[in-house]
């Protein structure tokens, strides 16, 4: 369905009786006066698909995004989906010295010479503002956190020819939402029907996501000029 035929779709729906219902997803939540409630189609789309994304094993589908963009939008369902409109964020990865000498060479000229104790990133280091686009094995997704440790854990899986790196952005400059709304929801018919027991394994990292683009002001980089040298050779 295009997109613009979608969202008119998502805006019929949302003038009823809400794109899900009077309450989300209220099967999984324990003892709700309402765990009866049918689940509209995209309500059940959403929970599937959100539990795919939290687990790492499918992207949302653009159907997915328009919807839970127009939900925030509206401001419906707000214990659940609620917008982080300002605040920093991190998002730890890594990434290839090629892109570190396009976007951040100032930072790569401030690494330390020789061996340093790896748990010690130096802080971050202002970058001309630039533009980090959400794309690849999530789609226009990414995933990011306000806690510095949950960062770092993405940063340690070795990539050859890449370098341990966490981007300093903020809320206000893209599409970002909160997930601690969804750490309630497990059990319920889809547990019975899908075997999902929780809609969220991964709470613990406590994810902001971002819906496409954002502005990053500044990164750290836990490598050496040595280990930049003897990746560029």
């Amino acid at each position: 369905m295009a997109t613009n035929l979608l969202r008119e779709y998502i805006r019929e729906l949302m003038k009823e009786d809400g794109i899900l219902g009077k309450y989300a997803w209220p099967s999984a939540i324990k003892n709700h006066p309402m765990a009866n409630e049918p689940d509209t189609e995209i309500e059940e789309l959403l929970y599937r698909q959100l539990y795919n994304h939290f687990g790492a094993i499918s992207a949302l589908s653009d159907e997915a995004v328009s919807a839970i963009q127009q939900i925030l939008d509206s401001g419906s369902y707000n214990t659940t989906f609620n917008r982080c409109n300002s605040g920093p964020v991190l998002r730890g990865m890594r990434l290839p010295v090629s892109w570190l000498e396009q976007y951040a060479p100032g930072a790569l000229e401030g690494l330390p010479a020789e061996r340093k104790d790896p748990l010690d990133w130096g802080g971050p280091v202002s970058i001309s503002p630039m533009t980090y686009k959400s794309e690849g094995k999530f789609g226009n997704v990414s995933s990011w956190t306000r806690f510095w440790k949950e960062a770092r854990r993405f940063t340690t899986l070795q990539v050859d020819g890449t370098v341990p790196v966490i981007l300093h952005s903020d809320c206000s400059t893209g599409y970002f939402m909160h997930t601690d709304g969804f750490k309630r929801y497990q059990g319920g018919r889809y547990k019975d029907e899908f075997g999902i027991k929780k809609l969220n394994l991964n709470a613990h990292e406590r994810e902001i996501l971002l819906f496409g683009d954002c502005t990053v002001t500044a990164i750290e980089i836990n490598a050496t000029k040595q280990d930049i040298e003897g990746l560029k050779s």
